[in-house]
């Protein structure tokens, strides 16, 4: 056996064969064509060679492993490489073929400075990957290793450890019904002048102003990425008296029928009146009537918002581990 740099022009389509080979034995990991695969991984503009190898027996490649340091990363030491993608033939398993492959890739981080291996969503590649006793529901990223998996304990075994969980929702939205509770919330906070509704530009004010409140530099930039589109996405708003007071994120269905979501979010002048509940339990209405068949996302164990997805009917169906592991 020996672990060779890979070589785009000879490994790329034997490369995808491992990995559909590899993924189909569980049915986790998403399979590809060559364009998708090329897509997501080599067309990355993160993607190096260098930080990339395969393992050969008898001219066969049995093997693959790849990490990546981010481009605006190279300058900066205290930058961790991410190791994200390790594939290895069934009948190659437990003879030190993968490890030898992880110890290549982190040898190409330390080459380059790095002083910690991390596999977490940060990442320029995060694989998708289905929701386990569904009809291929498909998230478009795993956000860390999925525990209790060989992959991750393998991973603990080769000096990772764990940094944080990760939970995964998800909701088939055909079983979705607005909770009773919320409703009656709804009509509580509507007699305040406090209405859930698609945001109107010629009747909503006060974009900017609720950027500064919410004091989440991510969901500005998506609030105001949405709205000079040419053609904006539909979102909801808490409206107090036509002030835009709680924001979902833009609304549409994705091509693998999953439900979008970006976030939720509430003014903190009006928090505290079940506005984030009845916003999120309104978007899940919508995605339904749109025709979305189902939701996933997810979000960290300290996350209190939790609690509302759990309400409005989603189920936790898979947990991840940041892992870590300090190079020396």
């Amino acid at each position: 056996m020996q672990i060779k740099q890979f070589k785009l022009e000879d490994h790329r389509e034997v490369v995808l064969k491992l990995w559909n080979e590899v993924v189909s034995e569980k049915d986790f990991y998403q399979q590809f064509d060559q364009a998708g695969f090329d897509s997501m991984l080599y067309n990355n503009p993160h993607f190096k060679e260098a930080g990339a190898f395969v393992a050969e027996e008898d001219g066969k490649v049995i093997g693959f492993a790849c990490g990546f340091i981010r481009n605006e990363d190279f300058d900066n030491p205290n930058a961790p490489g991410y190791f994200n993608t390790i594939v290895v033939k069934k009948e190659f398993r437990r003879q030190g073929v993968g490890t030898s492959l992880l110890h290549k890739v982190e040898e190409y981080f330390k080459n380059n400075g790095r002083t910690a291996s991390r596999s977490v969503f940060l990442s320029p590649v995060n694989w998708p990957w289905y929701v386990p006793g569904t009809n291929h529901h498909n998230h478009p990223g795993c956000p860390a290793v999925p525990v209790n998996t060989p992959e991750y304990f393998f991973l603990l075994h080769n000096g990772y450890h764990m940094q944080g969980q990760i939970d995964a929702f998800h909701l088939d939205l055909e079983k979705f019904e607005m909770p009773e509770n919320v409703l009656a919330k709804m009509k509580e906070n509507e007699a305040k002048g406090l209405k859930i509704e698609v945001f109107d530009p010629e009747r909503h004010y006060g974009v900017d102003e609720f950027c500064e409140a919410i004091q989440n530099p991510g969901f500005a930039r998506s609030i105001k990425y949405n709205l000079n589109r040419e053609v904006p996405r539909p979102f909801l708003i808490v409206s107090d008296n036509n002030r835009m007071a709680g924001w979902t994120g833009p609304m549409y269905t994705e091509s693998t029928g999953r439900g979008h979501l970006d976030g939720i979010a509430v003014d903190p002048n009006v928090r505290g009146g079940g506005l984030g509940k009845a916003l999120f339990c309104k978007l899940c209405e919508y995605s339904k009537n749109q025709g979305s068949s189902f939701m996933t996302f997810f979000t960290g164990l300290e996350n209190k918002a939790r609690y509302i997805y759990l309400a409005a009917g989603f189920d936790i169906i898979q947990t991840f581990g940041i892992l870590r592991k300090e190079l020396k």
